[in-house]
């Protein structure tokens, strides 16, 4: 599907004369691909979910989430569609964005916002050939867990009201008229897609040049040899060590196969690769645009709490 944005990253590459493989080629490669990615899905997403708001009225769509048949199936509903789809945490936030534009409940978008990165297919089966199918199992369930729970305690610290003032690129009133026929609805789902794209791009901006920097000049082995220990602290250290980092979920498992032969314990080593998945700093600059920086703290404690768990319950199991 990005092939023709890998294949311009590639000619950018070139025609610096750098090396894509290592150092400054490498993060160039990846600014490049990812900008042109990102920006279509913000587009992309933008633009269908703004249409989806036109044709169904706000107070319909929240009173059908926020009714109990939609708190019990919402929140299950948004972790598994994040399971399911192959994005790593920076390009999941365009569709949290989307959420967020067409008034979903604020604990659903972040029920897909929490898993979306962390668990997808291609993940899950390269874990199970290399780790079994039991790890890999534990694993996609613990990333939806994590989702859902973490979605209900956001609603219930009610983080809505730390959203940025017109995060959802629509109208705060919600009497406002919906505009009404065809083409009424495509201009003011291109007008709403063009808003959030000029509300994000230089927190959009910002974040590809730190992830493209993480990228193209930390070591892989870097990390590895902080948490070899098997003392319980060494857990949320590492937890806590994953979050500056941008790392896709596919590439997590060679990952995890190298920190275990290193002799970092396996709920260790899952904790701070989720950490890295799940909570990127390129992904907190992004969602600046849309949150305030207690709603930012919050989520990434929330995340960050989980993933501790995880590892700590993978470590007790595995020993």
């Amino acid at each position: 599907m990005w092939s023709w944005a890998k294949w311009i990253a590639d000619r950018t590459v070139a025609a610096s004369g750098l090396d894509v493989a290592h150092g400054a080629g490498a993060a160039l490669h990846f600014f490049v691909y990812d900008l042109l990615k990102v920006v279509v899905l913000v587009a992309a997403v933008s633009f269908v979910m703004a249409l989806i708001r036109g044709a169904i009225p706000h107070d319909k769509l929240r009173a059908k989430l926020e009714g109990r048949g939609g708190r019990v199936l919402g929140y299950p509903a948004a972790a598994l569609f994040g399971a399911l789809t192959p994005f790593c945490s920076c390009s999941s936030v365009p569709i949290f964005l989307g959420f967020v534009q067409a008034r979903f409940p604020i604990g659903v978008a972040f029920a897909f916002l929490i898993t979306s990165p962390l668990v997808n297919e291609i993940a899950v089966a390269i874990m199970a050939a290399t780790f079994g199918w039991k790890l890999a199992l534990g694993y996609a369930a613990s990333g939806i867990v994590l989702g859902i729970v973490g979605g209900l305690v956001l609603t219930a610290m009610h983080a809505e009201r730390w959203l940025v003032a017109g995060a959802s690129g629509a109208a705060d009133d919600d009497d406002e008229p919906l505009p009404h026929g065809v083409r009424a609805r495509l201009v003011d789902a291109a007008q709403t897609s063009g808003r959030i794209l000029r509300n994000i791009a230089p927190w959009l901006v910002g974040a590809l040049v730190l992830g493209a920097a993480l990228h193209g000049f930390v070591p892989e082995n870097f990390f590895q040899s902080l948490f070899a220990g098997r003392g319980a602290w060494t857990v949320p250290l590492a937890a806590l060590a994953g979050l500056p980092l941008y790392v896709s979920a596919n590439a997590t498992v060679p990952l995890l196969e190298a920190f275990v032969a290193k002799g970092v314990p396996l709920g260790t080593a899952l904790a701070f690769l989720l950490s890295a998945v799940g909570v990127s700093l390129p992904e907190l600059v992004m969602l600046r645009g849309v949150m305030t920086v207690r709603l930012l703290v919050l989520f990434s404690v929330v995340v960050l709490i989980g993933t501790t768990i995880v590892g700590w319950i993978f470590n007790a199991v595995a020993s």
